[in-house]
């Protein structure tokens, strides 16, 4: 491996190695801002911690370029799904991967990793379009990062967000909408043994109302799952309180009314036979977009990647991302892959060779930026 990419390895190692599951991101955070601040940059955190219940702001960081071309934001987030213990990246052929029993964290080190090492060669030789960065929070848990950002305060007219797993050359046009399910079941507490005739279980109503529900891939576009349930004290008590968490996704917003509906229904059917209340929350928590092959991110994505002799593979992701919010905002942009596989696993891993593509891409993205108007 060259220099830069022994670099490149070594930042990301490192960034894998700061816990920050979400809510926790302090720690990652302070290190971003300390390693920009030493390679000359200035940036700025922002007062969304309160409001999106993440362990710090977002970080944002301009680097003003010579004003030509298409001014651009690229996208990674500072969080990772909840972790089991600490993470040891191991290098081994060639791929990193975690040495124990959790994550290792590339969704979305990896793309950390790339945009820090971008921004400190842009700290020494600045771009010719002007160029946004931003570390987000609270990515895995709603977008709630993005979300606090005021998009309007950004001089970006295509947004790149490197969150999307696989090889890289994926271009991420199409995403669905979610909506998240919350239903909390209260029954009637009594003794398990004594008396349970006297008890109405709020744990046997949810697992009916789980039961009664089409869950997994509904259809090409559609899919469900519940995830969560809390409930109960012992076991020799028939449970009073029980929560249920899902979710539904679909690119089409009535097949996603539809089977929310379904969902909602389930859960007031079961709470019913068993003669139980209950209380429940629909929320809508990103929504879709779709983005022609024409439109501006999309062009300078396939023109950069195919300078670095990669074809571009346009298609579309069951997952929502900080793009969604982004697009929702009226800033255009696509979501690229940086490398990394079998996310949200204990199995995950990322390819070395993979972290130069991205960065190579990133500074691709910049030159065909600056030579392209909207």
């Amino acid at each position: 491996m060259g220099a830069v990419v022994d670099d490149l390895l070594a930042l990301f190692v490192r960034l894998v190695e700061i816990p920050s599951p979400s809510g926790h991101e302090r720690a990652v955070a302070d290190f971003i801002s300390g390693y920009l601040r030493d390679a000359g940059l200035d940036p700025h955190e922002d007062e969304s911690a309160g409001a999106t219940g993440a362990g710090s702001g977002n970080i944002v960081v301009r680097v003003p370029g010579a004003g030509r071309g298409t001014p651009i934001v690229v996208a990674a987030h500072m969080d990772t799904v909840a972790i089991d213990g600490p993470i040891e990246a191991v290098v081994e052929g060639g791929v990193v991967r975690s040495a124990g029993d959790t994550i290792l964290g590339g969704d979305d080190k990896a793309a950390c990793a790339v945009l820090l090492a971008v921004l400190a060669d842009l700290a020494k030789s600045p771009p010719s379009c002007d160029f946004e960065a931003v570390f987000s929070t609270c990515e895995e848990v709603g977008l709630r990062g993005a979300k606090a950002l005021d998009l309007s305060l950004f001089a970006a007219r295509a947004g790149f967000v490197f969150d999307s797993s696989g090889p890289v050359g994926d271009v991420i046009t199409r995403a669905p909408s979610q909506k998240t399910v919350t239903a909390d079941f209260h029954g009637v507490a009594a003794h398990a043994g004594i008396a349970p005739e006297k008890g109405r279980s709020a744990i046997a109503a949810a697992a009916a109302a789980v039961a009664a529900m089409d869950l997994g891939r509904i259809d090409s576009v559609t899919t469900a799952n519940v995830g969560l349930i809390r409930g109960g004290s012992a076991t020799n008590v028939v449970p009073e309180r029980c929560r249920i968490e899902g979710e539904a996704r679909s690119h089409e917003p009535a097949l996603l009314v539809a089977q929310t509906a379904h969902m909602v229904d389930a859960v007031q059917l079961a709470a019913a036979l068993a003669g139980i209340d209950v209380e429940i929350t629909v929320v809508d928590t990103f929504t879709g977009f779709s983005l022609d092959d024409d439109a501006l991110p999309v062009r300078i994505a396939c023109a950069a990647l195919r300078e670095l002799a990669i074809e571009p593979r346009i298609g579309a992701s069951g997952g929502g991302s900080d793009v969604n919010v982004y697009n929702a905002g009226g800033l255009p942009s696509v979501n690229l892959s940086v490398g990394m596989e079998q996310v949200h696993t204990p199995d995950e891993y990322l390819p070395v060779e993979r972290l130069d593509d991205a960065y190579r891409l990133l500074h691709a993205l910049l030159q065909v930026a600056a030579a392209t108007t909207g």
